[in-house]
């Protein structure tokens, strides 16, 4: 999985030990956090190093467990359902993505010429600097990065928020049925500009289950799984 040493320049050391100190994570392996910072473009461009997509797999492993470590542990009063859902959204690719931009990881990562810097690969680089981590380092110092950068966040995320997170649990509903993804559809946007007002349907399949209307959007997808939930959780 590592990249021989002679592949990191003396100047792309440079740059990963500037990262290493912002991120305070010990490096012995420059080629390790150098490949988990090489995208598959670059790769395939430059034939001597390698990318960061099997990093990526291990590190996402990594996060995932110590994420629920910290949950089950520091949240004892919350039940399984809850405890998924906001892991759902600590290990999100959202979440990774806001992290990397806080870490300005855009500067360091090796992309191919003529691409752009998209959230994925930010996100997946994220992910990569974790398996990175435990490789280079071991589990304490990658648990401790995890905890500090994404666990911390735990407590300040809204639980009623995520409790009423319509879509995702028709989501998770749906696809436990093995009918697919809900598919959301605007209906008709009135009221003025400045307060818009929003009517949307949701489809399982291609059969329409419920509408819901609200003031934007987001609410109004809610709103119309909300009551897909109801009709399918009553039948």
């Amino acid at each position: 999985m590592k990249t021989s040493p002679q592949n990191v320049s003396i100047t792309r050391q440079k740059a990963l030990n500037e990262l290493s100190q912002q991120l305070n994570i010990p490096v012995k392996d420059f080629s390790l956090l150098n490949q988990a910072l090489t995208h598959s473009s670059y790769a395939l461009e430059n034939s001597y190093v390698s990318d960061n997509e099997r990093i990526e797999f291990f590190g996402d492993a990594v996060f995932k467990f110590v994420v629920s470590e910290y949950l089950f542990k520091n949240f004892p009063s919350l039940d399984e359902g809850e405890l998924t859902q906001i892991r759902s959204v600590l290990v999100s690719a959202k979440f990774l993505e806001k992290v990397a931009n806080i870490m300005h990881l855009n500067k360091y990562i090796l992309v191919g010429n003529g691409i752009p810097m998209k959230p994925s690969i930010l996100a997946r680089a994220m992910e990569a600097i974790l398996g990175a981590i435990y490789l280079d380092s071991g589990f304490e110092h990658v648990s401790r990065f995890i905890e500090t950068n994404f666990c911390v966040h735990a407590q300040e995320l809204s639980l009623d928020e995520i409790k009423d997170n319509y879509k995702a649990k028709l989501q998770e509903l749906t696809q436990a049925k093995a009918q697919g993804v809900p598919c959301y559809k605007v209906l008709s946007t009135e009221g003025p500009a400045h307060a818009p007002y929003f009517e949307v349907s949701v489809s399982i399949g291609s059969k329409t289950i419920a509408k819901g209307s609200g003031q934007s959007k987001k609410k109004a997808e809610q709103a119309a799984a909300k009551e897909a939930l109801h009709k399918l959780t009553n039948r």
